[in-house]
């Protein structure tokens, strides 16, 4: 298969998923809206806060316009959003162009500090240091 032919197959793949990923996303951000919201199985379990929980509030609270409740729903996830946005673009439009998923090293070691910072924020969220 000619490198072009191989482009289109991708480029018809991401084009059914963005629409899926938009679609979950706006389901979640509506079930958030109206009290409902996406239930977290490690808070279920635990009882404790995951480095993702209130990121449906959040989004919800951007697509209102509303920083400062995005900011308290998850200030983690928040702060790091354009990073994650960056990553994302970056390794989508790797994979359009390669058909792989492999990161540079740089990448795999942006990835790992992003996810130190999680862990780290939820460990303090739970310990109620964080405001």
């Amino acid at each position: 298969m000619h490198k072009a032919d191989l482009l289109k197959e991708r480029i018809k793949k991401a084009a059914l998923m963005v629409p899926l990923f938009l679609f979950l996303l706006l389901v979640g951000v509506w079930l958030s809206d109206h009290g409902m919201g996406i239930p977290c199985v490690f808070y279920s379990l635990t009882g404790l806060q995951c480095p993702g929980c209130g990121v449906t509030r959040m989004f919800s609270a951007l697509f209102k316009g509303d920083f400062s409740a995005a900011y308290h729903s998850n200030a983690a996830i928040f702060l790091l959003l354009p990073i994650l946005a960056g990553i994302g673009c970056y390794a989508s439009v790797h994979w359009l162009k390669t058909g792989s998923w492999a990161f540079p090293r740089w990448m795999d070691w942006l990835i790992a500090v992003c996810a130190v910072f999680l862990i780290g924020f939820a460990v303090m969220r739970n310990l109620n240091v964080l405001i």
